[in-house]
């Protein structure tokens, strides 16, 4: 029987590596539909304003345990790391970030309508990455659905 070679350990390592940097680089670049979703240009990085048209966007979603239990498991895999896990925007990885996570909590982003909530997941601001090609749109909306709960905790 002949044996295939063994790949080297340290190509195995970069190859290893190699995935994780390119999934976050696509995360970063990608945006399915730029013109409708560009981010609106701001003075400063802390005022980040979703566009008129997406206050209009409805949650097709009724804001029910299901939607929001949904939302919590998905907060949890993907925001906790920087929001928290009360969502005040002290998770682990916050310190290193430039602008730091929006307190979820706070009258600021509670006072956001639904659609610009979703349009700001959908659409990303870095450091904060696009979740337009991770999520689903129901994954998104069951999102907003949790945040508007995570005050009440």
């Amino acid at each position: 029987m002949i044996r295939p070679k063994a790949v080297p350990l340290f190509v195995r390592l970069i190859i290893l590596l190699a995935f994780p940097f390119a999934f976050v680089a696509a995360l970063l670049v990608s945006n399915e539909n730029p013109e409708k979703m560009e981010a609106i240009n701001t003075p400063s990085v802390t005022d980040w304003i979703a566009p008129k048209y997406a206050d209009k966007l409805k949650n097709p979603l009724e804001a029910d345990a299901k939607a929001v239990k949904e939302g919590k498991s998905i907060y949890t895999v993907n925001c906790v790391s920087c929001h928290g896990n009360k969502g005040e925007g002290n998770g682990p990885a916050a310190a290193a970030l430039n602008p730091k996570p929006k307190n979820l909590t706070s009258e600021k982003v509670q006072s956001q309508t639904d659609g610009a909530i979703f349009w700001k997941i959908t659409t990303g601001n870095p450091p904060m990455v696009s979740w337009q090609k991770v999520l689903t749109e129901k994954q998104r909306w069951s999102l907003v659905d949790y945040i508007r709960q995570i005050k009440t905790k």
